[in-house]
């Protein structure tokens, strides 16, 4: 079961902390855990009550009457399904939609609130996967046909990563974990889909190094020696042309794929994967590839043996 600072709660659920605290010692539905270093810890239960409250709550019901169920029956009512399932899906279009409006005003406050009302609606997994990448892919596209200025796209790209990497500094990782290093290589400044990646995978149970973007093999190699990384994951996304992108994927080979499982995936892999071909490093069809073997417990070095699956679009285009 995965443990959330009360930072990383505050920032999925759109609650000041404060408020939670209030909470916390008012109605007592909750006991977050003090950690060896003190931090308070919720756990997934928690965030699951944390969420249907905030959901009661924007319906028009009061804290104080929801309290008095207790907390087993508040958990009991979040966990039956909702009956109009079948719009969840338009729900996510309509978020897509407002946030991506708000891209193109260049409304920062709006693309805070709508990102916070989705978090208060569902896990911020699924924000990230149904609603998250749909909208930065269309960001991409807008900005690629020079129908929206680089500013709104630069801002777009700036809320989400702040709120992603307060979430991955905060959430605490299941002991022991695995450790996954993430990074670009050097030359690629592309970091979203990694930084969502290394998010996901954290709450799958590894421990994330991500490095964020343009890391010089040799650095990589330093990281590598120092904490001997389960598995590392690399995005390239952009590159200049076909040359490019093998150097990149020769160099990785030459000094990463013997001493530790290597993936690489992204965009320029899609493209010119065919091409490529090294020794030792794996190309994925994606990060979500990756992330779909490693958050279900397969082994890195077992899932070498597997036969290579066609190419597909990194997580997230920009």
């Amino acid at each position: 079961m995965a443990r959330y600072r009360i930072k990383a709660v505050a920032h999925m659920l759109g609650i000041r902390p404060e408020l939670l605290r209030r909470w916390e010692q008012r109605y007592q539905l909750f006991a977050p855990q003090r950690a060896d270093n003190r931090y308070r810890e919720f756990d997934d239960e928690d965030v699951q009550l944390l969420r249907y409250l905030c959901q009661q709550i924007a319906q028009g019901r009061a804290i104080g009457e929801l309290a008095a169920e207790g907390r087993e029956a508040l958990l009991r009512q979040s966990r039956v399904p909702v009956a109009a399932v079948p719009a969840a899906q338009p729900e996510h279009a309509r978020l897509i939609d407002a946030l991506l409006a708000a891209t193109c005003h260049f409304d920062k406050y709006r693309l805070e609130a709508l990102l916070t009302e989705g978090a208060a609606l569902y896990s911020f997994t699924t924000v990230l996967t149904h609603i998250v990448t749909p909208w930065m892919h269309r960001v991409g596209d807008l900005w690629a046909a020079g129908q929206l200025p680089m500013a709104c796209e630069r801002l777009a790209t700036v809320v989400i990563s702040q709120r992603l990497l307060t979430m991955l500094q905060a959430t605490v990782p299941v002991a022991p974990a695995p450790v996954l290093i993430c990074a670009c290589p050097a030359g690629e400044s592309h970091t979203l889909g990694l930084l969502i990646f290394a998010y996901v995978m954290q709450q799958a149970g590894w421990q994330a190094y991500y490095l964020g973007a343009d890391l010089p093999c040799r650095d990589l190699q330093y990281a590598c020696q120092q904490v001997q990384p389960a598995l590392v994951a690399l995005s390239v996304t952009h590159t200049v042309d076909q040359p490019h992108c093998l150097d990149i994927v020769r160099e990785l080979d030459a000094r990463l794929g013997g001493t530790c499982p290597t993936w690489v995936g992204g965009q320029a892999i899609t493209r010119y994967g065919a091409s490529l071909q090294p020794h030792r490093v794996r190309l994925v069809p994606s990060l979500e590839a990756t992330q779909a073997l490693a958050a279900h417990g397969e082994s890195p070095r077992a899932a070498e043996s597997q036969a290579e699956a066609p190419l597909a679009k990194d997580t997230v285009r920009q």
